[in-house]
């Protein structure tokens, strides 16, 4: 990602309004162009498609938040060796070949994600469910959706290579508004079934069409070289798989805790969600975008350039020197969280005072603005988190991103555990707790390894 932070840094030096406008929205569609694109979505359905949605909205919402909560809480860790995997191949110059690994990560997560898809399609119980919901259609678009999505996490990991970031956000563009309008038009004549197979079809294009973009940039060589790559990089980057696995199910362990234990069942099926806790953290969530486009533009940027220099002067310079570029890396790294932290804390403080207007405003004061209060928090230390975390990743600290991503969950799950034997009243509390801890664990990790940072590297390339 610091390459495009680049890309976007050298728009911002030409000043100018235009310019800044220009390097925040390139930075809104990199980052978040399709979570938000998607919440427009979900939320036009709802607000001007439910009479579709007549018969079943709780299911049909249902299974589209199960799906992306259980494609992170399965194949996030998958994500990350990818990530490793072709950012390796890229830095190699083999373009032919990170298309190869593009074609092969894509075959392997539609394996995986068929026979999951298909078992937790078939625990629909048709008969609890009412007649036009036609099962085996809704059972079909559910699949679909599932399969698709995992696809396009990979497809958004991989697309962030290409500069064409108009063109990507028109892709998503075109995706949801084919979504929407095959919710109505399927939906009306189908019922919850059509509406299913028509969302699902809209991500399809989308998946599809990024497919073709990426393929493009990159047209697949030969598979033998890539598929050699991919059995040597998971037990090689096996941390970074474990750290992936674990820092998604830190997000999603309270939700899931809260959906079985407190939440509301959709009759005839396994899904079970929870509007007090679930809507406002994800609304807290979306406070996380501005933060997320100044880490890429600025903070992640200048400590790759800081670590850069240091690693330079570690092959060829005189002592004096390698001190001197690690003494800049270390307060690049203090001043990178220093000032994201300010940035999302001075927005993270206006929204806690903005919070029982919004929640009037949005949800008829529906939800509860304590709640959204403590997570607008947990989303601060979630975001420094992410950030510290992203620092370890730079400096290839996997064993130690591990360790903190374990905390994240840990903590996490034993205060949502502990919240609801304590009948509720906190929600949102172990999320905060969560980011707290894993963000200070992460913080200690970061300081102790760029204090003995070229002690480390040599020891790690001279055991290689």
């Amino acid at each position: 990602m610091a390459g495009i932070g680049f890309e976007l840094q050298k728009i911002l030096k030409e000043g100018g309004l235009a310019g800044f406008f220009k390097v925040a929205l390139a930075g809104i569609i990199i980052v978040a162009g399709p979570w938000i694109l998607s919440i427009i979505g979900i939320f036009l359905i709802g607000r001007f498609a439910g009479f579709v949605l007549a018969e079943g909205r709780s299911l049909f919402m249902g299974v589209i938040i199960y799906s992306y909560a259980f494609s992170l809480f399965i194949f996030g860790g998958t994500h990350y060796v990818f990530t490793r995997m072709v950012a390796d191949i890229i830095y190699l110059e083999e373009r032919r070949e990170a298309g190869a690994a593009l074609v092969l990560f894509a075959v392997l997560i539609t394996a995986l994600s068929l026979p999951v898809s298909l078992i937790a399609a078939a625990r629909l119980n048709a008969g609890a469910l009412p007649a036009l919901i036609r099962p085996g259609l809704f059972r079909l678009g559910a699949v679909l959706f599932f399969t698709v999505i995992n696809l396009t996490w990979l497809l958004m990991i991989f697309i962030s290579l290409s500069k064409r970031y108009l063109a990507i956000f028109i892709i998503f563009l075109a995706g949801i508004s084919a979504s929407v309008a095959g919710v109505v038009g399927l939906g009306s004549q189908l019922g919850l079934g059509g509406a299913m197979i028509g969302f699902a079809g809209g991500q399809c294009l989308t998946t599809v069409l990024l497919f073709v973009l990426s393929l493009l940039e990159c047209p697949p060589g030969r598979f033998g070289s890539a598929t050699r790559r991919l059995a040597a990089y998971f037990p090689k980057y096996r941390y970074l798989f474990l750290t992936g696995l674990f820092y998604y199910w830190g997000i999603w362990i309270d939700k899931i805790v809260f959906w079985f234990a407190c939440g509301t069942p959709v009759p005839g099926t396994f899904i079970r969600l929870f509007d007090a806790y679930d809507i406002p953290v994800y609304l807290a969530n979306l406070t996380m975008i501005p933060g997320l486009v100044y880490f890429i533009v600025v903070a992640e940027t200048n400590f790759y350039v800081r670590l850069k220099n240091f690693l330079l002067a570690l092959s060829h310079g005189r002592l004096g020197i390698i001190l001197e570029q690690k003494a800049r890396l270390r307060t690049e790294m203090r001043t990178s969280l220093g000032e994201q932290s300010l940035f999302q804390g001075v927005l993270t403080v206006f929204l806690l005072l903005a919070a029982p207007a919004l929640c009037a405003a949005l949800f008829a004061n529906s939800v509860d603005s304590g709640i959204l209060r403590l997570t607008l928090i947990a989303v601060f230390f979630h975001l420094l988190f992410l950030t510290t975390l992203t620092m370890l990743f730079y400096l290839e600290m996997y064993a130690r991103a591990f360790l903190a991503s374990v905390i994240f969950f840990a903590v996490n799950l034993a205060g949502s555990l502990i919240t609801v034997r304590l009948a509720g009243g906190l929600f949102g509390l172990s999320y905060l707790l969560g980011g707290i801890s894993a963000s200070l664990a992460a913080m200690v990790f970061l300081h102790q390894d760029l204090k003995r940072i070229e002690r480390l590297i040599y020891a790690r390339y001279s055991s290689d």
